[in-house]
C-alpha cells in the first residue's frame, strides 16, 4: 500500500489534540486507524480524522510514528502490514512500528450520534469569547466550563462574568457545559455541524472528514442573574482611543504559558488610565489621559479579550464593586469583572 506522507501528516496533526499524555486507558497515546479514518481518544476529547487512499487497522504508537514522519523526505511511502507491524519503506530506509491489530479504545462509551444540526452562525465565536472567564479551580469543576444554553452563552470564575447572546439563531440541541480546556482545543476547527449523545457533544466540519467528540459537564449551571444586577447606579466611563496600542505593548510582559493566563493590571485614578503588566522577563507600565477623578478603581484583565471588547464598545459602567462592558439586552454580550483594591 502507497501512502501519501503529507496527507498523513496532516490528519495526525489534526487528531493529536486527543492523544493521552500518559496510557491510563490503553492505546490513548496510539494513533488509532480504522480503514481510511485516524481516531485518538483520552477520555475527555477523541478527534477523527479522514485520510485519503488509506486502508489501514490497527493502533500505533503515535510518538514514535509522528517524529518519524517528521523526519523523513519523501513524499510516498511504501507501507507493508503484517499481522503485528507497519513496515514504511522510504526510499533506501525502512522502518518497522508494533500493529496492534485490534483497537481497545472505549469509543462505544462516547454512544451513537442519531442526527447532525447546523451550527448557528456566531457559535465558535461565541463560545471562544466566552471560555476566558473559565475557572481552573477544579474545586469547583462546573465553573471551568462554558454553559451553552438555548440561544445564549455564559462563563464565569466568580472574578469575571462573561455573557453572549447567539441572535441568528437557537442551539439545535439540549443545553450543556463544556470545559473551557475543551474550547482552546475545538477552536483549531473550522466546525459547521453539531450533534449530541449521552455525556458528549460532537462537531464536525462541512466537509465531514474531521469530527471532534468531547465529553460534557453533566450538572446545573448556578444562576447568574444576580451576577449581571448593578447594585449602584452605574458611571459610564469612555476609555482612550489609544488603550488598544497599549495594552498590545503590554501584552509583551503579560504573557503566560496559557493564553488565558496572560493579565494586563488596569487602574484609574486622577484623571489618568495606568496599564501594568510583570512577567519573569521584565514588566512595563504606561499611562493615558482619561475623564475619570472619582474614586481609584483597579482590576485585572487579559489584554487580548479588552482589546476585543474594546473593537465593539469603548465604555464601560462602575457600580459598586463591579466594571461592566457592553450590554446583554443592547449589544448581545456584557462582561463583568469583579474590582480590586487600588
Amino acid at each position: 500500500m502507497k501512502i501519501n506522507k503529507t496527507d498523513l501528516q496532516k490528519a495526525l496533526e489534526k487528531v493529536k489534540p486527543g492523544l493521552a499524555n500518559k496510557e491510563i486507558i490503553e492505546q490513548s497515546t496510539h494513533f488509532a486507524f480504522m480503514g481510511d479514518r485516524v481516531v485518538t481518544y483520552n477520555d475527555e476529547i477523541s478527534i477523527s480524522c479522514q485520510v485519503p487512499n488509506l486502508d489501514l487497522t490497527g493502533a500505533v504508537s503515535a510518538q514514535e510514528l509522528y517524529a518519524f514522519l517528521n523526519r523523513i523526505k519523501v513524499e510516498e511511502i511504501e507501507a507493508e502490514i503484517t499481522e503485528n507491524e507497519i513496515r514504511l519503506k522510504t526510499g533506501k530506509g525502512t522502518a518497522g512500528l508494533v500493529l496492534h491489530p485490534e483497537i481497545r479504545l472505549p469509543l462505544q462509551e462516547m454512544g451513537s450520534i442519531e442526527e447532525w444540526h447546523e451550527l448557528p452562525e456566531g457559535f465558535m465565536e461565541a463560545l471562544a469569547f466566552c471560555w476566558f472567564s473559565c475557572s481552573k479551580d477544579m474545586s469547583r469543576p462546573i465553573l471551568t466550563c462554558v454553559h451553552v444554553g438555548e440561544d445564549y452563552m455564559e462563563s464565569s470564575d466568580n472574578i469575571r462574568f462573561t455573557y453572549r447572546g447567539l441572535p441568528d439563531g437557537d442551539i439545535p440541541v439540549p443545553e450543556f457545559l463544556i470545559p473551557g480546556t475543551t474550547v482552546q482545543d475545538l477552536n483549531r476547527y473550522a466546525v459547521t455541524e453539531i450533534a449530541t449523545s449521552k455525556g458528549w457533544v460532537h462537531f464536525r466540519t462541512a466537509d465531514k472528514t474531521l469530527t471532534f467528540s468531547c465529553r460534557i459537564f453533566e450538572d446545573n449551571y448556578p444562576n447568574t442573574e444576580a451576577i449581571m444586577e448593578m447594585t449602584e447606579e452605574p458611571a459610564e466611563i469612555i476609555l482612550p482611543k489609544d488603550l488598544p496600542e497599549v495594552l498590545d505593548r503590554a501584552s509583551v510582559f503579560a504573557k503566560a504559558q496559557f493564553d488565558s493566563d496572560t493579565m494586563v493590571t488596569i487602574t484609574l485614578k486622577d484623571k489618568k488610565i495606568l496599564v501594568e503588566a510583570k512577567n519573569a522577563a521584565g514588566w512595563f507600565e504606561e499611562e493615558l489621559p482619561i475623564r475619570y477623578k472619582d474614586d481609584p478603581i483597579k482590576f485585572v484583565i487579559n489584554p487580548a479579550f479588552l482589546s476585543e471588547m474594546l473593537d465593539k464598545t469603548k465604555s464601560c459602567l462602575i457600580s459598586g464593586n463591579k466594571i461592566k462592558f457592553g450590554q446583554e439586552d443592547v449589544e448581545g454580550w456584557t462582561h463583568i469583572i469583579g474590582l480590586v483594591e487600588a
